[in-house]
């Protein structure tokens, strides 16, 4: 690099001298650019990721297409590599303008601190992103058409200052091969990711697979970008001439660096280590053939253990001959090919509908442990519902023999049986069972629909129709050595014809209704006699209450004369005067009592009630 010092105001530069300055400025200005550019999209994109994921934002198209899949985690990870190597090339061409060539370099943690906070979430952001590969079929077209627009002009504005840099012109800047072929890294991801995302808006179906390579990619030039800071921070301190910003990728700059003596060389000279000399590394040269085949050998060796789950079993085969049936645990058995453990249910529950449609069949189809949940299959409706099937049933009307048509809703648990025997003849005899199950069970409902009548099927409780179905199939299965069990057969309902179906549901309105009568007289019925009972008691209580009033009565009545006849006897007159009197006092007892007398004067007092003017004249004389 073409360095120069300001000797004077005399002195004038040459032409390369200024060529170069002028190289210097316009890389200078391409890389703030590009580093702006970077932050900005950064801080957009993770602003977006941010806003979305919160539970109460809507998200639109655009948004969910970006936080759903990896192209948020490219789109971070990658922007951050970017801003990371425009940004420490930025710092280590300041450093060498503004110190001496020959001085330590003081940008050496500077640069460090600067990228590796962001090399590790371009790493996190990247291995986020592989837990996110998804179909692209979900999302619009337009979220899709903007996304990989979005990723194709970000490609092509790295790509702009990528061929500004392999162009030669800045072979000066010791920077510049390495950002070059971290920029080629970064292009290659953000172009696949853009294909990618414009096949699934054209409708080109691809595999999910592919996301991976510019996921791969990008976590390669993550790791390497970290590598290189912690080699940087513990190799010797370099000048200002020497120091470097730690940024390359040798995937896209030099894919022989990493040859064996390629390393050698580099490892020699930049740390004193000579492989050649090393007696450490003949030994393992000598010994790397034996331990190889020595692991082999116990890889093959410990393909004979074999860990089956608690809800399975597995049956040995000795050179492709059954033994015996293995329980749940670890076991040891012969290496493959010689011996093979080959895998069966233990205990587990399936359930397979009968339908005249064979992808509700697939659809119904579920599986249930004794520990696990209730199945999908039990959350349904049972009218109008695709899991249905029609079957003939034989009917008389009106001295008439005819056919009518039946909906059934029929389930069945099986499992396949816990005997070895029972899981041999599952595993080998049976390739499909929910097919046999099917077929087996069409066979039987019909010979039972086509050997009973309509009135008959109707009037039999489902339970029962249950059981006769099942023990039918459960004959069939055994008959053909399945090696399958039927737990249960459930009949959710049985639809009468269409025809019939309204007087049908009329007749069970009208048991129901009449039921409902019963019970409604039964309950009036109650009620009366509890009141009739009530009446009867409060009569019978009254009546007893008041006859012994009565008699009370009569016998104080009683005693009350004998009383007086014994005092009339003993004093005579006095006892009648003294009876006479209390009689006399008990009448005057609430009377207004008004006592004349001739011997009192009128001057004193007039009591009686009239008015002033119809009063005699006061008698004078009689005062004298």
């Amino acid at each position: 690099m073409a360095e120069y010092q300001s000797q004077g105001p005399d002195v004038a530069f040459s032409p390369q001298a200024q060529s170069c300055s002028h190289d210097m400025q316009a890389i200078r200005r391409a890389l703030i650019t590009i580093c702006a550019v970077s932050t900005t999209a950064l801080a957009l994109v993770w602003v977006i990721v941010s806003v979305a994921r919160k539970p109460s934002v809507n998200q639109s198209s655009f948004a969910a297409l970006i936080t759903k899949t990896p192209l948020s985690g490219l789109l971070i990870a990658n922007l951050s590599l970017v801003t990371a190597g425009t940004l420490a090339t930025l710092i280590v061409m300041r450093s060498r303008q503004k110190a001496d060539l020959n001085t330590p370099s003081p940008s050496g943690w500077l640069v460090a601190f600067s990228i590796l906070p962001l090399s590790l979430m371009a790493l996190v952001a990247a291995q986020k992103s592989s837990g996110r590969v998804t179909d692209l079929a979900p999302f619009s077209h337009t979220a899709l058409s903007l996304a990989s627009a979005l990723t194709f002009v970000l490609a092509f504005i790295f790509l702009l200052l990528e061929r500004s840099l392999a162009t030669g012109r800045h072979s000066g800047i010791l920077e510049a091969g390495g950002l070059a072929a971290l920029l080629r890294a970064v292009i290659v991801s953000l172009a696949l990711s853009g294909f990618l995302a414009g096949c699934g808006a054209s409708d080109i179906s691809l595999l999910t697979w592919p996301w991976l390579i510019p996921i791969c990619l990008t976590l390669a030039a993550a790791c390497e970008t970290i590598i290189r800071v912690i080699v940087r921070l513990f190799s010797p301190p370099a000048t200002v001439a020497t120091t470097s910003a730690c940024i390359g990728n040798i995937l896209f700059d030099s894919p022989l660096a990493l040859h064996p003596a390629r390393v050698a060389m580099v490892m020699k000279t930049s740390f004193g280590i000579d492989f050649e000399q090393s007696w450490a590394l003949s030994f393992v040269w000598r010994a790397m053939l034996p331990v190889t085949g020595a692991m082999i050998l116990l890889a093959w060796t410990f393909s004979g253990v074999v860990k089956i789950d608690q809800n399975q079993r597995g049956i040995y085969e000795r050179f492709g001959i059954p033994q015996a049936v293995l329980g749940p645990g670890l076991h040891i058995v012969l290496p493959r090919p010689f011996g093979y453990v080959r895998l069966t249910e233990f205990g587990t529950i399936r359930s397979t509908v009968i339908t005249d449609h064979a992808d509700a069949a697939k659809a119904a189809a579920d599986v249930s442990g004794a520990e696990g949940e209730a199945p999908e299959s039990a959350n349904r409706l049972w009218e109008d519902s695709p899991e249905d099937a029609s079957y003939l049933v034989a009917r008389s009307a009106d001295g008439r023999a005819g056919f009518e048509m039946l909906t059934v809703n029929l389930r069945i648990l099986y499992r396949v049986r816990l005997s070895d025997q029972g899981a041999m003849d599952a595993l080998y005899n049976v390739s499909s069972p929910d097919e046999l199950l099917r077929s087996l069970a069409r066979s039987d409902l019909v010979m039972f629909f086509a050997s009973e009548t309509l009135e008959g099927v109707m009037a039999t409780r489902r339970d029962k129709v249950a059981e006769i179905i099942s023990a039918d199939l459960q004959a069939s299965l055994d008959q053909r050595h399945s090696g399958i069990e039927v737990v249960a057969v459930l009949i959710d309902s049985i639809q009468p014809p269409a025809a019939a179906a309204r007087s049908w549901r009329a007749v069970q309105a009208a048991e129901v209704r009449v039921q409902m009568s019963v019970a409604e007289e039964r309950t009036r019925a109650a009620g009366t006699a509890a009141l009739a009972r009530r009446d009867a008691y409060t009569l019978q209580s009254s009546a007893q209450a008041q006859a012994e009033t009565i008699r009370k009565a009569a016998r104080a009545d009683a005693t009350r004369m004998t009383g007086d006849d014994r005092a009339w006897h003993e004093s005579g007159q006095a006892f009648l005067l003294e009876y006479y009197l209390a009689a006399l006092k008990t009448a005057l007892n609430g009377a207004a009592i008004t006592v004349v007398d001739s011997r009192i004067p009128r001057s004193v007092l007039d009591l009686r009630d009239m008015p002033f003017s119809l009063l005699p004249p006061a008698d004078s004389a009689a005062s004298k």
